[in-house]
């Protein structure tokens, strides 16, 4: 691969925090926060990192919105969250679990071809607006729906994942992998511990281990996993700028 033919900066990132099961203010009785509260947070946030709002051009990455709020067209909400992009051109890309990579690609592309020298980017999802079974049916749109759906679980990729872990434990080891998969969720809730962002930052469980090594119930989820294994779903938004040395 050749070198990137210009420099090219990244700056001015912000998150909003990952909203869903496990935060402290989290109610499912009560109306979820809507996707447009993520958007003007992360635009705010990294606005007030930027000494002059002046941008070219606007990217924005979401997977299944359509589907989780009703809402499409999601480029027409880029002046909405930075006015200064009214009237400039503004993007929406998809990429399923890739989406945000796919903004930044879109971005850096628009900032090496010398098209703009300051794109403003920001991806979002919001899906606990429907139960977790219902929402891996709408999320397993990422496959080949109407070919690889047929066959699968209900919880479609955590099957997907299931397999493989599955196979992976009868050539490495049940014991072992186990372990392993265990040792995973312990470090990924410690490094949550250090983010008050984080959606796991208030869990407070004493022996996360042994919570991770909880054998897998194929009755009640997937054959080779448990539900430590699996992300939970989360709400959110991040934005960043990509620029040109002159932006």
């Amino acid at each position: 691969m050749r070198t990137l033919r210009k420099k090219l900066f990244a700056a001015a990132g912000y998150n909003t925090t990952f909203f869903g099961p496990g935060r402290k203010e989290f109610d499912p009785s009560k109306p979820m926060p809507p996707f447009e509260t993520y958007l003007k947070e992360a635009a705010a946030g990294t606005c007030a990192l930027v000494p002059q709002v002046n941008f070219d051009e606007g990217v924005m990455g979401s997977f299944m919105p359509g589907r989780f709020i009703k809402q499409g067209n999601l480029p027409g909400f880029l002046p909405f969250m930075v006015p200064s992009l009214l009237g400039k051109p503004c993007l929406g890309v998809e990429g399923a679990c890739g989406t945000g990579g796919r903004a930044i690609s879109a971005a850096a592309r628009s900032v090496l071809s010398d098209s703009a020298d300051a794109v403003f980017v920001a991806a979002f999802e919001v899906q606990n607006t429907m139960k977790s079974v219902y929402g891996a049916d709408v999320l397993a749109g990422a496959g080949y729906y109407s070919g690889e759906r047929k066959d699968g679980q209900a919880f479609f990729f955590p099957g997907l994942f299931s397999n493989r872990a599955g196979a992976y434990a009868q050539s490495c080891g049940q014991v072992e992998t186990r372990r392993a998969m265990a040792k995973w969720y312990e470090l990924a809730i410690l490094n949550a511990r250090k983010n008050p962002k984080a959606q796991e930052f208030a869990n407070q469980a004493k022996d996360l281990l042994a919570l991770g090594m909880t054998e897998p119930n194929p009755k009640t989820f997937v054959p080779h996993l448990n539900l430590f294994d699996c992300s939970k779903v989360s709400d959110g938004a991040s934005s960043i700028v990509l620029l040109s040395e002159e932006g």
